[in-house]
């Protein structure tokens, strides 16, 4: 059994331990799934039943600390720094945690304890379920040195088979041991966070969502694609949500981030800071102009496209100065209001009801928030 959002080249999102045996894993195509397993399950996911869970379970983590960071359902970055006095060792914290979301959800866990966020989420990963891995600090790359390099975060089939190909490298602690220049030359700036990631090295903190709101639109296209007139039909679609949203939501956009995923797994991102200003930034005009200019920079190679993902970060309340006299007003009065009429038939007909001509987008297209 797994859980997908649809059929054919959506992708697989959670798998049962028995389709895992089957050699199928998260973030593989359906239609490749089901090729492997002729006998496979597909159950929609019910995402509003899992923001139910996951915030429940941020509060009750909470308890121990106020760092806690969700990075997708049921994966969570808790920073238990200077807890020692309230809740004694960090061993003993972590597996207090565990114990507690099993007894208050019936959800089994595995814990990784390490002195940053890429070796616990490593040492969680390489655990079964319901036990608690604890790397010593100043260990994490004699930990990692044994594993396969698809065990470190954003390593997937391409770049293991690439590593393999070119350089003959299975283990981290194989990639640990590479020149950072040989690196770079095959991987460009990726090359020294790949070696980074070999030795366990990762300064980011644990970041709470409310200090970096954010929201996200991705589309998988029914078939890879390359022309660029439909291409950009996507593109306007994702914008056209994500303005609905921003508007209902009265926020304005301080960071607009494009990523293009190619048919052969690499991923293409670009993104733009933005200034602070007021309604105009909720505009879907004002957005797709935006997105243009990142799809231009990402969008590069002559491979065809798979999905296209649109993130705004940096969310702030707009704050415009109202115009005094009418003659006073941009024109972006009238498109404003125009919008909200949109958005008024969405929200009571269905996102579907009415779009702009531009889009076209087949009816089969999936779109993931």
């Amino acid at each position: 059994m797994v859980i997908a959002p649809g059929q054919g080249r959506t992708v697989v999102q959670a798998v049962s331990p028995e389709a895992r045996q089957e050699g199928i894993q998260p973030g593989m195509v359906v239609a490749q799934a089901r090729r492997r397993c002729r006998r496979l399950t597909i159950l929609p996911p019910d995402f509003s039943f899992y923001q139910q869970i996951q915030e429940k379970v941020i509060t009750s983590l909470g308890m121990f600390s106020p760092l806690v960071e969700p990075v997708g359902w049921g994966h969570f970055f808790i920073d238990i720094t200077g807890t020692r006095r309230l809740w004694g060792t960090l061993l003993d914290t972590a597996d207090r945690m565990r114990r507690s979301v099993t007894r208050d959800f019936q959800l089994n866990a595995a814990v990784g304890l390490a002195s940053n966020k890429l070796v616990s989420r490593v040492a969680a990963r390489v655990i079964r379920i319901q036990e608690l891995c604890d790397v010593f600090p100043g260990l994490e790359a004699s930990f990692l040195a044994p594993l396969a390099v698809n065990v470190l975060p954003g390593v997937g089939e391409v770049t293991s088979a690439r590593l393999l190909a070119e350089l003959n490298l299975k283990t981290a602690g194989e990639l640990a041991r590479i020149s950072p220049i040989l690196l770079s030359q095959i991987f460009g700036a990726a090359g020294q966070r790949l070696r980074s990631m070999a030795l366990g090295e990762d300064p980011s903190p644990v970041v709470t969502p409310k200090s970096v709101p954010m929201m996200r639109e991705e589309v998988q296209l029914p078939e890879d694609d390359n022309h660029r007139h439909r291409l950009l039909g996507y593109l306007y679609g994702l914008v056209e949500a994500l303005g609905h949203r921003l508007r209902c939501q009265n926020r304005c956009p301080g960071e607009l981030v494009l990523t293009a995923t190619y048919a052969d797994g690499v991923q293409a991102r670009a993104g733009e800071r933005l200034a602070v200003a007021g309604c105009e930034f909720q505009l879907d005009s004002f957005l797709y102009q935006a997105a243009l200019r990142l799809f231009t920079r990402a969008v590069q190679r002559r491979i065809r496209l798979r999905r296209l993902s649109l993130n705004v970060a940096h969310l702030q309340t707009p704050f415009d100065q109202l115009a005094l006299f009418p003659w006073d007003d941009p024109g972006q009065g009238k498109e404003i209001k125009l919008l909200r009429a949109i958005d008024q038939i969405r929200q009571r007909y269905g996102n579907g009801a009415i779009h702009y001509g531009r889009t076209a987008l087949p009816a089969e297209h999936q779109r993931q928030t």
